[in-house]
């Protein structure tokens, strides 16, 4: 899927803040509940890549999306080392350690590809396409 968005992020405290911003426009071509999600998420990965790929302000991310029919795919990609993707449990007694937990719950699939750097991706489809599903 070639990316309708695509944006080149500086690192660093505001990284997550820039990636919000560059997803302006999506509310005008998905639902704003799909919109809602792909936000926070691209929020938690961003914030991914700064806190544990040690991503600086001197550094990158790139943030891809692309839109085919009614499916969101969304890739995140940083020059960290990568990493299995673990069972996505947060510890219950700390407010931090939760954003794969809520990529696994919200995205319809997700996955870790180390082929581009360290690129983690997810896939959410339309919620007029899951409230069709969770009605079958």
């Amino acid at each position: 899927m070639e990316p309708d968005i695509s944006f080149e992020l500086a690192g660093g405290p505001y990284a997550v803040t820039a990636a919000r911003l560059a997803l302006a426009d999506l509310d005008s071509t998905v639902d704003p509940s799909t919109a809602f999600d792909v936000r926070l998420l691209v929020s938690e990965l961003v914030t991914n890549s700064v806190q544990h790929a040690s991503v600086s302000a001197e550094d990158s991310i790139a943030l891809r999306v692309g839109i085919e029919g009614d499916c969101v795919r969304v890739e995140v990609v940083d020059s960290g080392p990568g990493f299995d993707p673990p069972e996505p449990t947060p510890d219950v007694d700390t407010d931090t350690g939760w954003g794969l937990f809520l990529v696994n719950q919200l995205a319809d699939r997700w996955g870790v590809d180390r082929d581009q750097a360290s690129c983690v991706w997810f896939e959410i489809d339309s919620a007029k396409d899951r409230a069709g599903q969770d009605a079958a």
